[in-house]
């Protein structure tokens, strides 16, 4: 009897998701205010394993990413929980509202699209980031929009 089954056990979701969602969330944090070294303090990670997420795309385990994310605020927060569906705490409190990380982190996942869309068309290659920074997209303006906030 062999080791494969028949069954993906991958589970529901990819490491380049992964990867790419921790990324996003640094380099916000970053361009907000929050180097590694604070980050490090606050969440207990080590510096240079948040800055292996941010740089190298390593891929976090659950307790760093919701350590770091959990310092960040419900933004974060919701977007590692959007990888699996879920929307962690709405932001209804204008005052939680975090307009520069929201439009940090709306740039970082819009400069990806627009970096696959330079040639007119996107490939089989860029359609997963593609495809990927819609969804950060949505899951970061959804909590902001009637939808969101009202359930559907």
């Amino acid at each position: 009897m062999t080791g494969h089954t028949s069954v993906d056990d991958g589970g529901i979701v990819s490491r380049d998701r992964v990867c790419d969602t921790v990324q996003a969330i640094l380099r916000t944090a970053q361009a907000t205010g929050y180097p590694d070294e604070r980050l490090s303090q606050l969440s207990g990670v080590p510096a240079r394993t948040i800055k292996s997420y941010r740089c190298e795309g390593k891929q976090p385990n659950l307790g760093a990413a919701l350590s770091i994310s959990a310092v960040l605020g419900s933004w974060a927060v919701n977007q590692v929980l959007a990888l699996i569906g879920y929307q962690g705490s709405p932001l209804d409190d204008a005052d939680k509202l975090q307009p520069s990380a929201i439009v940090a982190g709306l740039a970082c996942d819009l400069s990806v699209i627009a970096t696959a869309a330079a040639d007119g068309r996107f490939d089989h290659t860029e359609m997963p980031g593609v495809t990927d920074a819609a969804d950060h997209i949505i899951a970061t303006v959804l909590p902001l929009s009637r939808a969101g906030r009202h359930g559907g």
